[in-house]
């Protein structure tokens, strides 16, 4: 556990993740409430619960995600980041789908709670990490350009 964060700083993570949890809960509630009633019939139904399962894996990994980067401060390598980052937009977006076939919206209520706290908080875009190689002086200094547009080094 990071112990450089305030009391206020735990209460407002902890309250996040407990909201992202909870959405990953009540979606696969009611896709499990929906597999086994009789609310939809025909070929709507296993798509209504594919995308409730698709909305609760993509709630559970964006709960994963942001308890490492707010609780453990990011142990997880950049790789895993962005595969983490490609589930949850695949899953996600496979779910829309399917709700929009399915002519079900209530998914997006169910979801937007979530979405909020994890697309404005741990989807910022990260500071780029030493994008070019040093210079042995420290300090870039900016290239002067040529008669006839070349550049020097």
């Amino acid at each position: 556990m990071r112990q450089d964060l305030t009391v206020g700083q735990r209460v407002l993570r902890s309250f996040g993740l407990t909201i992202l949890l909870m959405t990953a809960l009540a979606c696969g509630m009611l896709a499990y409430t929906y597999a086994t009633g009789s609310q939809f019939g025909g070929w709507r139904q296993p798509f209504v619960v594919l995308s409730l399962l698709l909305a609760a894996l993509a709630a559970l990994t964006m709960t994963i995600d942001s308890f490492d980067l707010w609780m453990l401060g990011r142990r997880i390598t950049a790789f895993s980041v962005r595969m983490v980052h490609s589930l949850v937009f695949v899953a996600l977006l496979v779910a829309v789908v399917l709700s929009v076939v399915t002519r079900t919206p209530g998914l997006l209520l169910v979801m937007s709670p979530a979405l909020v706290i994890y697309l404005f908080t741990v989807m910022r875009p990260q500071p780029a990490s030493g994008s070019g190689p040093a210079r042995a002086g420290g300090r870039a200094q900016p290239r002067r350009q040529k008669r006839g547009g070349k550049k020097r080094s």
